[in-house]
């Protein structure tokens, strides 16, 4: 029992901050704009001359006066910046600002943060179900070393129809409910190991286009999902974000009542 409490506890804290890290100054609540930089331009609405990295180098190149008023991580800009993935911060205002990002097939992209955006301001929190231990759930973790540098193709939320995107995907999770063995293929993200799939609660419960689950790995070649983490993808907060859909695979054919089920908001 105490280790049950103390998952449950752990839960608890991990929805806490949750509910407060999507709202934040970067939060995916604030995102208001998503640009591709595949030249020298300029970004409507903000300051700068916008540019590619070098080819095969991602992130961005800022050029700006003193006069433009813009800081890259809080000092003020006279001259080029290079702006690494996710890290270097350019600010605008007190509320507005810019990082480059990426995602497989597009390395250079400008994401525009505003932390008083509409939707931060009709922010409620985010509904789940109550913590359940029958849903962290032990699986094989699967690897082929012949298959080194693997990739997975996956759809995205905002391209055209037939596109897919190539993420890294090192094995497959396997786990076997009610007697019968599925396959997961995840992907991996600064770090991390992530599945999106897709469960009969979505579109009536849940979030209608999937959720998400970080897979946890243990020392002796175990998977560990604890799907009472299951988090909405991005693009459940702002349609600027270009999510990856769950691939066929990952469409399980029972409800999965754990983790978060959508965004609240007022009215």
């Amino acid at each position: 029992m105490r280790v049950e409490s103390a998952e449950k506890e752990a839960f608890e804290q991990w929805r806490r901050e949750r509910q407060t890290a999507v709202a934040g100054p970067q939060g995916d609540l604030a995102l208001i704009g998503l640009y591709a930089i595949q030249e020298p331009m300029q970004v409507e609405g903000l300051p700068g001359l916008w540019a590619p990295m070098h080819a095969g180098e991602p992130g961005l190149i800022l050029t700006a006066t003193a006069a433009d008023g813009i800081t890259v991580d809080g000092k003020t800009l006279d001259g080029t910046a290079r702006l690494s993935i996710d890290h270097t911060l350019v600010r605008f205002s007190p509320t507005l600002t810019a990082t480059a990002t990426a995602q497989p097939g597009s390395d250079y992209l400008l994401a525009l943060y505003d932390s008083q955006s509409e939707a931060i301001g009709r922010y409620e929190g985010i509904s789940a179900y109550p913590y359940d231990p029958e849903w962290v759930i032990e699986a094989k973790w699967v690897i082929e070393p012949e298959k080194e540098n693997r990739t997975a193709a996956f759809t995205h939320t905002s391209d055209q129809a037939g596109i897919e995107r190539h993420h890294e995907s090192p094995g497959d999770i396997r786990f076997v409910r009610n007697g019968t063995e599925f396959t997961l293929t995840p992907f991996s993200s600064d770090g991390a190991l992530i599945i999106v799939f897709g469960d009969k609660t979505n579109g009536k419960i849940t979030y209608g286009t999937g959720r998400m689950v970080v897979v946890s790995l243990t020392p002796d070649g175990r998977a560990i999902l604890d799907f009472n983490r299951a988090f909405l993808p991005p693009c459940a907060f702002s349609y600027h974000f270009n999510c990856p859909l769950p691939p066929a695979g990952n469409r399980l054919p029972f409800d999965i009542p754990a983790g978060e089920k959508q965004v609240i908001y007022q009215g």
